[in-house]
């Protein structure tokens, strides 16, 4: 038995209340009153009492640089800091899994009671998570799953699911008919393996053709810009454009606007630059994923699961789905006023 899977034996009864607390101090940080204080103090020495030791929580992410991660990164430190404990967030910046699994290596030594992986080559991490659960360290991932690892949950979209509806959108929009091109920003990752799956069944279940799937650099916005510009040269008939990242989809809708390109865009995530593209009618939707709980989520389930015995959840395939969110011109305005904060 993992140390993860013991009760420690609190008050069970207290168990709502102290979630509930944990909200409430996130909601109410700006305005915090010395009575809310001293409930986070009381909560925090309760907990200190039965559980007898720092608790160290971390995040280890294969595109630190990539902006998409940004929510990602804010949801797991705000989690920490209404939580009152420690949380860190690293990885790398260019997704050498290499690199990454000597780090989670250290976070495993080092004391930490449950770490979140975003791991772009999923193979790769079976055994060191598999070693770090046998070990009693409580491994969740999110945005990318490793599923033959026996990690115990995966936070993030169903990515199939998610890039058929985004398949569907754009062949509506595009009337049923012509070729669709894709990108792909981690060709290998787990993720886009099952994001190309999904829009290539989509556009063709709407009547359309997909002509090729295209590799990118989410790092370099010129060799993103340029990338795109190659992809309208080979393809002067495209009838629509459908990228499968967050950066790339940024990509297009620039290239639409300076060019004067006049075909859909149906991409993926919510970077301001996109949100504020689709307001200004350069790209027609994207599909969200909500990142911010794909960091906040796992260090508040962990949280429940390491440290208050809570049971583990018993979900399909052990996968926590976030619902996806399709952002238009329609209801983009909320979404603006919601990412301002990780306006980059």
């Amino acid at each position: 038995m993992t140390e993860h899977d013991k009760s420690n034996g609190f008050d069970r009864r207290q168990f709502g209340k102290l979630l509930g607390l944990a909200g409430a101090m996130g909601a109410t940080a700006a305005i915090a009153t010395p009575a809310l204080a001293q409930q986070a103090d009381d909560w925090k020495g309760w907990v200190n009492k039965f559980y007898g030791k720092p608790i160290k929580m971390a995040v280890s992410c294969a595109g630190t640089t990539n902006p998409y991660f940004a929510p990602v990164k804010a949801g797991a430190e705000d989690a920490g800091a209404q939580l009152g404990i420690e949380m860190q967030w690293g990885g790398v910046p260019d997704g050498n899994t290499i690199n990454q699994i000597a780090q989670f290596e250290q976070l495993v030594n080092t004391g930490f009671q449950a770490i979140v992986v975003v791991a772009f080559e999923p193979d790769a991490w079976i055994a060191p998570i598999k070693k770090a659960m046998k070990a009693g360290v409580l491994v969740l991932t999110a945005n990318n799953d490793t599923p033959k690892s026996g990690r115990e949950l995966y936070f993030g979209q169903d990515l199939v699911a998610a890039a058929v509806a985004q398949g569907e959108l754009i062949a509506k929009l595009a009337g049923g008919k012509g070729k669709v091109a894709m990108t792909n920003c981690a060709p290998g990752s787990l993720a886009l393996d099952l994001r190309v799956q999904g829009a290539k069944q989509g556009v063709q279940q709407g009547g359309m053709e997909a002509v090729g799937v295209y590799n990118t650099n989410p790092a370099d916005m010129a060799s993103e810009l340029g990338t795109i510009q190659d992809i309208f040269k080979a393809h002067p008939d495209l009838a629509a454009m459908m990228p499968l990242c967050g950066p790339d989809t940024a990509a297009a809708g620039l290239v639409r606007k300076n060019q004067g390109k006049n075909i859909p865009i149906v991409g993926t995530d919510l970077l301001y630059q996109t949100l504020q593209l689709i307001k200004d009618g350069y790209i027609d939707a994207t599909i969200g994923q909500q990142p911010y709980l794909q960091g906040y989520l796992p260090i508040t389930y962990a949280y429940q699961r390491v440290v208050l015995g809570a049971p583990k959840l018993d979900l399909p395939g052990g996968n926590f789905y976030l619902a996806n969110e399709i952002v238009t011109k329609d209801n983009v305005d909320q979404y603006l006023i919601r990412e301002e904060r990780f306006r980059g």
